[in-house]
């Protein structure tokens, strides 16, 4: 039986921390929570209760009462691939000092850090042995290591290192830790898309068609052999998209500018439309087969979707080719799914669509969460 948890979370979101305890069954006491943003906070009490401390910058860490866990994936937009990569002089790349100050002086036994896999980049590695300076200077023993997602049970491609720290001072020796191994991934998106969703989730064939013209926008946005890429804070603005009823059947083309003459066009486009996926065929640098579109070293899924491509060797033509398929975004729900809560464990009552996605894209995975403290908490008592 495992003692009694008390945990402080900072940087809480949606409580992932907590949530993973209780699904563990393990006893745990929460002594609060610190977010700055208020949604977060709701979202987190309507599922938690607990004392709300509010921005992390003003908690005195003599006022608090004892805890021996602390919990934080303290705020990664500066470390991100997908941000402005400007680190520390980012004031929110910061904000790991507020974790090292309450730390130093309520000395919890143990801690779970988490942050982007970019705060290991070279751009950003003398930040990320800061921080490792700072944890082992003020008494911690720390095992740290990037864990994606999909590894433990769940398909989002997402990228994390996390640091996994232990207070020197309560352990005779030095305890042993080990991270979860990485598993077979047996469900797909596929598993965990809604049966009935609504028409307002659904793309227009103009949002469809802005969205092909954007390569890089679509790659990113595109879930693909049913794993879905990594959710992000901003998803509220272009949610990630998932194609529905994907059969080929009656390819139409719409020309969105061509060159070369009118009959060497609509042969082409022949050819296209009566491609058989088990044939290997070659127009103008188009490769089909297999259901793979090849062009420029990209391959799309043509049992799904097609880019915008070239029909003409050395042309300037870009015809859309469109199937039977439909785009829609992932719904709230599902997107925390892809964190983990299969049966849709979180309480979202209350928020909008654009909370909901912010605070999916900002959370932790509660799949790996509770691998991780499944062999941290293995020794107690």
């Amino acid at each position: 039986m495992v003692n009694t948890i008390q945990i402080l979370e900072l940087f809480s979101g949606y409580g992932t921390a907590t949530f993973a305890l209780k699904q563990l069954g393990i006893k745990h006491k929460l002594i609060g929570y610190s977010d700055i943003d208020k949604y977060a906070n709701q979202c987190f009490q309507q599922n938690h209760g607990g004392k709300e401390l509010g921005d992390c910058t003003k908690i005195n860490p003599y006022n608090l009462p004892d805890f021996n866990l602390l919990t934080g994936g303290f705020p990664c937009q500066s470390f991100s691939i997908a941000g402005k990569g400007l680190g520390e002089l980012d004031t929110r790349g910061t904000l790991f000092n507020e974790i090292i100050r309450i730390a130093e002086v309520k000395k919890p036994k143990y801690m779970l850090l988490e942050n982007v896999k970019g705060l290991t980049n070279k751009n950003h590695i003398e930040t990320y042995y800061k921080i490792l300076s700072e944890l082992h200077r003020i008494g911690y023993k720390v095992y740290t290591k990037v864990l994606n997602t999909k590894d433990y049970g769940i398909p989002q491609n997402r990228e994390r290192v996390f640091f996994v720290c232990f207070y020197m001072d309560y352990f005779d020796l030095v305890p042993s830790f080990k991270f979860p191994e990485k598993e077979e991934l047996k469900i797909f998106l596929k598993d965990i898309l809604e049966d009935e969703v609504d028409e307002k989730y659904y793309l227009t064939d103009e949002q469809t068609k802005r969205l092909f013209s954007k390569l890089r926008s679509f790659n990113e946005r595109m879930c693909k052999n049913g794993i879905a890429p990594t959710l992000c804070s901003r998803d509220y603005k272009d949610p990630k998209c998932v194609k529905i009823e994907p059969q080929i059947h009656n390819c139409l083309t719409e020309a969105m500018g061509r060159s070369g003459s009118s009959s060497e066009y609509k042969t082409s486009i022949k050819k296209v439309t009566n491609a058989r996926l088990n044939k290997s065929m070659r127009i103008g640098g188009l490769y089909d087969k297999d259901g793979k579109i090849h062009q420029a070293g990209s391959i799309y899924d043509i049992k799904g979707i097609s880019p915008s491509l070239n029909t003409m060797s050395g042309g300037n033509s870009q015809p859309f080719i469109k199937n039977n398929f439909r785009l829609r975004k992932l719904t709230p729900k599902e997107c925390f799914r892809l964190q983990g809560f299969l049966k849709d464990e979180v309480n979202l009552n209350g928020l909008s669509n654009t909370q909901q996605y912010k605070l999916a894209g900002n959370g932790q995975s509660v799949n790996v969460v509770k691998k991780i403290f499944k062999e941290m908490f293995k020794n107690e008592k």
